[in-house]
């Protein structure tokens, strides 16, 4: 029996699957939203650790009397916290992935072409204050004190899966894993180390970064606060993009993964080979055994979260699953174009200044057509990306896999299948990262031995395939508004 954790950006989830990696329990807590500012975006990352021992209490009966027990980790990206380095108590709200603050350090140090050259060189990403490295510096730049414990070591700077561990196991273990590391825009891609160089670009003090190591790697023990009478290893921790695209098992060059989750996260394999290029993002996949994958990618901010504005801010729906027999029954969009511009778009774009529009309003107009045009919005940015990926980078997606929340809507992913005009595989299991992650423990507790062994998990999949008469002619308007508008 095995415990996963995945830590995301609305809620964390346990799961405890048995041994042949079927789902016995799932339970989920979700946390506050904190936004105390226009672009401001943070957790509070001792309510995120609470409630992970709350969890864990609540399947302790289930677990307790297992042996062979291990625990692996996927986490939400980006994020970061700054915790005391006695108690592991953090200094500050986590701050997210989805956060802004840092965009007036962006614009200075992307002024000099030799800085944006050195960041693209080294990490393969695109200088942005998506990543931690300019929220960072922006953050410390208003509290002086977390800058000067980061620098004395009495405090400590940490992606949440170092967070976590290093509450997990006590304060013993400060680590990170590999594919966390490289989302920090001050680690070096190629030589997969922590890079004294973009740390300094970005005027960083920090006394101590995590031991970086291999995702399969046992990054410590836990008993969950004498929830469990014995320590259990916590091995098997990726970033959940990463974790998705293992999961899938994209191991092959031009394998492609979709995650519609809060954003979208797509990954295309591009096999063991570091490769950069201007204006799209190279990601690290995974290191095993030494041997790194590398992907492009393309980093949508919101497509659940699309969803989830028309709830809480429009108050369009009551739930999210509403839009399900929406969209199914609202045969178009009625000419609405939504651009879900909230925090700029990002890949092929990369305007990150750009609002959000919704264009196309005529009298006959309703609330459904909106909602229709939300989703299609998704599917749009996907189609926009591969396009741009295939014809100005020379790479072909092959089999593309899709999975996340929203693959539960089959209308919408026949729509999906035909705006991309490919086939495309969606699995019917939801938590793909938290299997991603469960996949990698395997092979760091030796109960797997390399990739080919683990084939034998890889989850179902029902197949969709393009309808050639039913490619959306509001892609069309949606390009026109996208050249006309933000380019």
């Amino acid at each position: 029996m095995y415990i996963s954790i995945d830590q995301s950006t609305s809620s964390t989830t346990v799961f405890i699957y048995n041994k042949n990696l079927k789902l016995l329990h799932k339970v989920s807590k979700s946390h506050k939203q904190i936004q105390k500012q226009l672009g401001y975006v943070e957790h509070d990352a001792e309510e995120i650790y609470k409630n992970i021992l709350s969890l864990l209490k609540k399947v302790s009966k289930k677990i307790k009397n297992h042996k062979n027990l291990f625990l692996s980790i996927t986490n939400q990206r980006e994020t970061f916290v700054i915790f005391d380095s006695n108690s592991g108590k953090p200094l500050h709200n986590a701050v997210v992935w989805q956060c802004r603050r840092g965009q007036s350090i962006c614009d200075r140090i992307n002024k000099f072409s030799t800085n944006r050259k050195l960041i693209k060189k080294d990490t393969g990403l695109t200088l942005d204050t998506y990543f931690p490295a300019p929220k960072l510096v922006q953050l410390l730049s208003t509290k002086k004190i977390l800058k000067e414990k980061l620098k004395n070591g009495s405090a400590l700077f940490g992606t949440m899966d170092t967070y976590l561990i290093y509450r997990l196991t006590k304060q013993k273990s400060y680590s990170t894993d590999i594919t966390n590391a490289s989302r920090t825009l001050f680690f070096n891609n190629k030589t997969l180390k922590w890079s004294e160089e973009l740390v300094n670009l970005f005027g960083l003090k920090i006394k101590k970064l995590p031991e970086v190591r291999e995702s399969s790697s046992i990054f410590g023990y836990t008993n969950f606060n004498k929830i469990l009478k014995n320590d259990i290893p916590i091995s098997g921790v990726m970033g959940d993009s990463q974790a998705s695209i293992f999961a899938n098992q994209c191991f092959n060059k031009g394998n492609t993964k979709i995650t519609l989750g809060t954003g979208a996260s797509i990954l295309t394999n591009i096999g063991k080979k570091y490769i950069y290029k201007k204006n799209i993002i190279t990601t690290l996949s995974y290191v095993f055994k030494k041997q790194p994958s590398y992907s492009y990618e393309c980093l949508i901010n919101y497509a659940g979260a699309t969803i989830s504005w028309l709830k809480t801010n429009l108050q369009l729906i009551n739930n999210p699953e509403e839009t399900n027999n929406i969209f199914t029954k609202t045969e178009s969009s009625n000419g609405v174009i939504f651009i879900p511009a909230f925090v700029g778009l990002s890949s092929p774009h990369w305007l990150p200044s750009s609002e959000g529009m919704i264009y196309g309003l005529t009298p006959s107009v309703n609330k459904n057509h909106i909602i229709r045009s939300a989703l299609e919005s998704i599917a749009y940015q996907i189609k926009d990306y591969l396009d741009d990926l295939e014809i100005n980078k020379k790479i072909i997606c092959n089999d593309i896999f899709v999975d996340g929340g929203i693959v539960s809507n089959k209308s919408f992913m026949k729509f999906l299948s035909n705006t991309l005009r490919r086939k495309i595989y969606v699995t019917d299991f939801h938590d793909m990262s938290s299997y991603g992650s469960l996949l990698m423990g395997l092979l760091g507790m030796n109960i797997e031995k390399n990739l080919k062994n683990i084939s034998k998990y890889k989850p179902n999949y029902t197949v969709y395939r393009p309808n050639k008469n039913e490619f959306p002619s509001n892609y069309k308007k949606w390009k026109h508004v996208i050249k006309n508008f933000y380019l």
